[in-house]
């Protein structure tokens, strides 16, 4: 099959892991026998040979569209660069939706090109930011169209620029929601697990008879135990050196990683979380390592925690290569995920590659890849609380710094082998093919 797909994101380049995926995505459907191309914007990058370039009108003017093309992996990528396609990956709002609307007049262009060696069975988009390109192939190529919510945006666009990319014809309103028009025109939609797509069935019931999901996967040939630098270590020792390394005596290890988000990653509920055990006594032998950055706020709050209670709590606000993030997940005893929704989520499923043991909100892919103690006790991979609950949240911890050695056992081997058999790139992409197919069980309102 020839598969063409749309994204502002493909590895080397990186924001967050809407590049992981689209790179596994097509590089596993590549690795299954089918033909795949790739257009994103450039960012300024300049990444691969240059093959050609035409003009397209925008905002009234000529622009000069510059084409790179690179293999990778079995991929072919198409990168189109010029005026806003070589700004940085998401700029301001304004800059953004003019970026948004030269990527799809770029892709019609580029696809103009290629037409006569390279006509997709499928064009299948990611995320928003590909809605004007989809429009336009689906308009003028008649290709099938496949629409991937990774998380939804719910924005509004202004109908001038779907005017401006010559798509006036889906904007009968002033303002659009641009997942919604994209959901519209094409063929079959998806979103990347079960529990995400009923928890947002308020958007996705307007695709009712096309809408269904794909899990995501997790590439556990890299979040592997092999590439630890104490591999041979028993982990208690590992973790010891970890949290030494970071400045904190030996204890329960407990990790957060993830953007400072007070829309949806729940840091602030880990936060309380602390304040409450802070009176405990078992909190003594509690370790926090909080790794991540973004809202001011939040960041302020976390290092204020870490100055009141310097024994127990690490903020950790610099990047980190993805090999001391491996170490710390190989190393640490468990990975807190209190997200308030999580359409799929790679934390957990990195932690369990790696034998740390989640504990996460019962929501979207959190619920779908963490089987919870209290379930399933013998297949259990981790432990599942309540959203913005933080003295669940507590509690959960305190239980976790407490169970005994033979189920922290069972919980991390289930959990590594539930990662790297369940929820594989592989499957992902064959599943991915029979959405191409209309060959796929669909979500379907009326069954329970």
């Amino acid at each position: 099959m020839r598969i063409l797909m749309l994204g502002f994101e493909y590895l080397p380049v990186k924001v967050g892991g809407l590049a992981e995926a689209l790179t596994s995505i097509g590089e596993g459907l590549a690795g299954l026998g089918n033909e795949v191309v790739v257009f994103t914007p450039d960012h300024g990058r300049k990444l691969g040979e240059e093959l050609a370039s035409f003009r397209v009108l925008l905002e009234g003017r000529e622009v000069e569209v510059k084409v790179r093309k690179r293999e990778q992996n079995g991929v072919i990528v198409y990168s189109l660069g010029g005026s806003y396609l070589d700004l940085d990956v998401y700029p301001g709002w304004e800059d953004l939706l003019k970026k948004a609307v030269l990527f799809g007049k770029a892709s019609a262009g580029l696809m103009n090109i290629l037409i006569g060696e390279f006509k997709p069975d499928v064009v299948h988009a990611h995320d928003w930011h590909t809605v004007f390109a989809l429009g336009l192939l689906k308009k003028y190529f008649g290709v099938r169209a496949v629409f991937t919510v990774h998380r939804l945006n719910r924005a509004k666009v202004p109908a001038s620029y779907f005017h401006e990319a010559n798509l006036g014809e889906l904007a009968p309103f002033p303002d659009l929601d641009p997942e919604h028009t994209a959901g519209y025109i094409a063929d079959a939609v998806t979103t990347v697990s079960r529990s995400y797509l009923w928890e947002e069935w308020s958007f996705f019931k307007n695709f009712d008879g096309k809408v269904t999901h794909v899990f995501n996967g997790i590439d556990c040939s890299y979040w592997n135990e092999e590439f630890l630098e104490g591999k041979d270590l028993p982990r208690e020792e590992r973790r010891k050196r970890i949290l030494q390394r970071f400045g904190l005596s030996d204890g329960k290890a407990f990790m957060f990683i993830g953007r400072f988000d007070r829309a949806q990653k729940g840091v602030d509920t880990l936060l309380r979380a602390i304040e409450l055990l802070s009176t405990d006594p078992a909190f003594k032998s509690l370790r926090f390592l909080i790794v991540g950055k973004g809202d001011p706020g939040l960041e302020s709050w976390a290092r204020e925690t870490e100055r009141r209670f310097p024994e127990n709590v690490k903020v950790i606000t610099e990047l980190l290569s993805r090999e001391t993030v491996r170490e710390l997940y190989g190393s640490v005893d468990f990975v807190v995920i209190p997200s308030y929704f999580e359409p799929f989520g790679l934390v957990q499923l990195e932690a369990m590659c790696l034998g740390a043991i989640p504990i996460g909100s019962a929501v979207g892919g959190i619920k779908d890849t963490v089987i919870d103690l209290d379930a399933d006790p013998e297949r259990a991979t981790g432990l599942l609380v309540p959203p913005r609950d933080a003295f669940a949240l507590a509690r959960t911890i305190i239980r976790a710094s407490e169970l005994d050695e033979e189920t922290l056992k069972r919980l991390r081997e289930n959990g590594k082998r539930r990662a790297r058999e369940d929820f594989t790139w592989e499957k992902a992409c064959r599943r991915y093919l029979r959405v191409y197919q209309n060959a796929v069980d669909k979500a379907i309102p009326f069954l329970r």
